[in-house]
């Protein structure tokens, strides 16, 4: 009995690690921890936001990067937050420098009320294109999941 519990004490512990689960089109499933994430390469900026006080600096991989270790390089994705809220994205529009998946706020891991653990975001501070409500609309935070569309 007790190996039964703790086998799905395991199972459950290794299901709560998961941060971010992307499909792609064909119905493939990757599923992405905070340390999977953290080993892909990292891109930092400091910016201000409509939604913070000041600036922050934020850091993660870019969006771009999760994607294509997923597997997804073309098309459209629909990003989902925890709430239910989604937003589309064209992976044309996205560079190799932004928007990022941001797992780090100056400098630490943040939370489901600092709207993490994973957030969507732009560097804004760069230029009028990023004042935009698309972009704005785009910037899920505490995101769980993307999908890729067909």
């Amino acid at each position: 009995m007790s190996v039964i519990l703790m086998l799905l004490a395991g199972t459950m512990s290794q299901a709560q690690d998961v941060l971010l689960r992307v499909t792609t089109p064909n119905g493939q499933e990757v599923a992405f921890d905070r340390a999977t994430l953290e080993s892909l390469p990292q891109i930092s900026f400091e910016t201000s936001t409509i939604w913070t006080e000041g600036k922050v600096r934020f850091a993660g991989p870019a969006l771009l990067t999760v994607l294509r270790k997923a597997g997804i390089t073309a098309g459209k994705v629909e990003l989902w937050a925890l709430n239910d809220y989604f937003a589309d994205l064209d992976l044309a529009d996205l560079t190799e420098g932004w928007p990022i998946i941001a797992t780090r706020r100056d400098g630490a891991p943040f939370g489901v009320r600092d709207n993490g653990p994973l957030w969507l975001v732009y560097p804004y501070d760069r230029g009028t294109e990023f004042a935009d409500e698309g972009i704005y609309a785009a910037s899920v935070w505490q995101l769980v999941a993307v999908v890729g569309l067909p």
